[in-house]
């Protein structure tokens, strides 16, 4: 039958078989392990190492996967230099310690043969911030001597199956599902449709209270939320007001301002047109005009005198019509 080890025989086991091992934590029947170097945060799937005089901090709700700073060795070879014809297996049991500050441990076993560190999880239950230092003992080691009847006929590391054999820090899961799986084959409860401010309130202190107060925030943030749409919806309409108000005003001026422009063009083109054909006019009347003053001053013969007559006469008539033609135009 098997046999649980005293802290005599443990103590013969620490130099090969429970490396690393200290003394200074035996047990009656058992060895206290240690926090490894090798953590894994599984919350948010990040990892992190441990050294002397650092510390690991476990949120309220956390989960981590650690490694422990001892490394076992149940191999058939190691273990028949203590125990011929014999093997170990062993138990992994949280200590009360860790227990009584809220922490959810899971009681695990070594099986005979396994070699590699151990690895364990633990969950923050409480609602204070767990801080363990590297090196602290935090599991506890039974160890049960196998007679010749009761060891394995495949030790563990013997099979392919055998999947966290010669262990270092911590291993992820081995396990694999499939990725594509058909809803139609997933079997699970209802979950999902509860209403999560219903089960905060079931689910005790501190999380009872806290359910209260969401069901407080959320009528408090559905009034905000129905006065935040109603000014939205007065902010919008007024704007809508204001932006057919200017765009009304600016056609309206865009309008007046065209209006404006083609009078003024209308009205420097005609002053334009009157002003050019008074110069022409003046010009070209004032020429025959200048012609029959110079033959008048002249030594006056009959014909002199005839043509700078006409030629007076020609340069008033142009006068004349030209005055007479831009009058005529302003009064139009």
């Amino acid at each position: 039958m098997a046999k649980i080890l005293s802290d005599r025989e443990i103590k013969g086991l620490l130099r090969d078989v429970v490396l690393d091992g200290s003394e200074k934590l035996l047990n009656p029947n058992g060895l206290e392990l240690r926090l490894g170097s090798n953590v894994r945060f599984l919350s948010t799937g990040e990892d992190a190492e441990l050294k002397e005089g650092y510390f690991l901090k476990v949120s309220p709700g956390e989960t981590v996967l650690i490694s422990s700073l001892e490394k076992i060795d149940f191999t058939r070879e190691t273990v028949h230099k203590h125990f011929p014809n014999s093997m170990l297996m062993a138990l992994i049991t949280p200590t009360t310690t860790m227990m009584r500050e809220g922490i959810a441990q899971v009681a695990t076993k070594v099986d005979a043969g396994f070699r590699g560190n151990l690895n364990w999880s633990l969950r923050n239950g409480s609602t204070r911030e767990l801080v363990i230092q590297f090196g602290e003992p935090i599991f506890k080691l039974t160890l049960f001597r196998l007679d010749e009847t009761e060891t394995p006929q495949i030790a563990y590391g013997d099979s392919d199956a055998h999947k966290y054999q010669d262990t270092e820090g911590v291993t992820r899961s081995a396990r694999r599902i499939p990725a594509d799986i058909p809803k139609s084959r997933l079997v699970s409860s209802g979950l999902e449709k509860l209403d999560p401010k219903k089960q905060l309130r079931e689910a005790g202190y501190p999380f009872d209270h806290i359910g209260t107060e969401l069901v407080r925030l959320d009528g408090k943030f559905e009034m905000v939320s129905r006065d935040v749409a109603t000014l939205k919806e007065n902010f919008e309409n007024r704007t809508k007001q204001l932006t057919e108000k200017i765009e009304s005003e600016t056609n309206s001026l865009v309008r007046k301002i065209d209006d404006t422009k083609n009078s003024l063009t209308q009205f420097f083109d005609l002053k334009f047109s009157e002003k050019f054909l008074w110069v022409v006019g003046v010009i070209v009347g004032a020429i025959p005009i200048m012609y029959g003053c110079v033959l008048f001053l002249q030594k006056a013969t009959v014909n002199n005198v005839s043509i700078g007559f006409i030629a007076c006469v020609v340069g008033i008539a142009v006068l004349v019509i030209t005055w007479a033609i831009t009058h005529s135009g302003r009064k139009r």
